[in-house]
């Protein structure tokens, strides 16, 4: 008789790596916060020790995985789509390295420098065998994204530590992706079908790229300059299209991939914070809103996630 545990961890699906990315950006929406409105410091740290929590249950059970069914993991490393989760790993190092920047800086170095040396290694690995070719023009989509946006968070790390080079060369890598893929992906959600109802929470992940970028130019440069207001507009633009999708993102049952709003959402309004103390623009309104909404927005998909893992169906 199989061991329910065991079942529940065979099925554990490489995108749920997201929840981790969702999480930890919530933890630095909330350290945004803290700095702009003066909060509670701990508020930040209870997210940011969930957020690392449920990363080490993650890796567990997928470490589980691997053991029980091989195959499985396998299937999915082989997926053109579900392929594209897996540098989620090495972001929510960086992530992790990110919170805990201000409180202990030598793990801090630790998790952020691992996460951006396994990025760059399945960055490499997975453009790699996008240049082999023969990668299904249907499976493209917003989630390609995942691997370049991990290259444009080193920075936000990178230069607070002195790594000010190290910073460069990962924001370059990722700008350099996320253009080309933004003509690809653009062009098949033009013109090609309608992405299959699971991966349509994907297209929030459109919203990760500019705002990401916009913070790793703030934290480079140490100033918005003509290149970071435009970043973020094109932040602000991006957020206008998928707040358009919402009553179409509103229809669709409820699938792991609904982790795919919850890492854009998080940046664009840390994007928001960095923009209006930079500026001196006044949006508080906007900022509690966006906050809030981000806050539901987790604590909603989380109770949603947690229900499907206790009926044994979270990867349907």
């Amino acid at each position: 008789m199989t061991d329910p545990s065991q079942a529940r961890c065979a099925t554990l699906p490489l995108p749920l790596f997201a929840a981790v990315m969702g999480l930890s950006g919530l933890g630095l929406v909330w350290q945004a916060a803290g700095e702009h409105w003066g909060l509670p410091a701990p508020i930040a740290g209870a997210v940011g020790l969930v957020s690392a929590t449920v990363f080490v249950l993650l890796l567990a059970g997928y470490a589980c995985k691997a053991v029980i069914a091989p195959r499985a993991v396998l299937e999915e490393i082989r997926h053109p789509v579900r392929i594209n989760f897996l540098p989620a790993i090495s972001i929510s190092l960086i992530l992790l390295g990110l919170q805990a920047q201000s409180t202990t800086p030598s793990v801090s170095l630790w998790l952020w420098g691992s996460g951006a040396a396994l990025h760059l290694i399945l960055t490499v690995g997975i453009v790699t065998r996008w240049l082999g070719g023969e990668q299904p023009a249907a499976a493209l989509n917003p989630a390609w994204f995942i691997p370049a946006v991990g290259n444009v968070l080193v920075p936000l790390a990178a230069a607070p530590a002195g790594y000010a080079q190290l910073g460069w060369f990962f924001f370059a890598a990722g700008i350099l992706f996320w253009v080309v893929l933004g003509v690809m992906v653009f062009h098949r959600l033009i013109t090609g079908p309608a992405l299959e109802p699971p991966m349509r929470p994907t297209l929030a992940v459109l919203l990760a790229p500019p705002s990401v970028a916009f913070l790793a130019w703030h934290a480079l440069t140490g100033d918005v300059g003509t290149a970071g207001t435009l970043l973020f507009y094109v932040a602000v633009m991006t957020a206008l299209l998928v707040v358009a999708q919402l009553p179409a993102f509103a229809r669709l049952p409820f699938f792991p991939s609904w982790w795919a709003y919850t890492f854009p959402a998080a940046a664009f309004t840390v994007a928001v914070f960095h923009y209006s103390d930079a500026t001196g623009a006044n949006v508080d309104m906007l900022l509690g809103l966006l906050t809030g909404a981000v806050t539901i927005l987790l604590l909603g998909v989380s109770a949603l996630t947690l229900r499907a893992l206790y009926r044994g169906n979270l990867n349907h």
